[in-house]
């Protein structure tokens, strides 16, 4: 049985999880939509990778327009 403080946090790690860039693989801190998957550094992270404004980062709109 689940307790409702582990559904509540489940809920807001989920949401919190979602405002993430897809793809900006924590564990490694590698960019997996560039081609090279590059490192990525505290500025690109703080502007780019760790809130809803992924969609603004150059590397995240060129894995769109390639469609891969």
């Amino acid at each position: 049985m689940i307790d409702l403080d582990t559904r509540n946090m489940y809920r807001i790690l989920r949401t919190e999880h979602q405002k993430l860039c897809p793809y900006h693989d924590i564990a490694s801190n590698i960019c997996t939509a560039s081609i090279s998957s590059i490192t990525v550094d505290e500025v690109r992270h703080a502007g780019y990778c760790s809130d809803d404004n992924f969609d603004d980062c150059p590397i995240f709109l060129s894995k769109s327009l390639r469609g891969r």
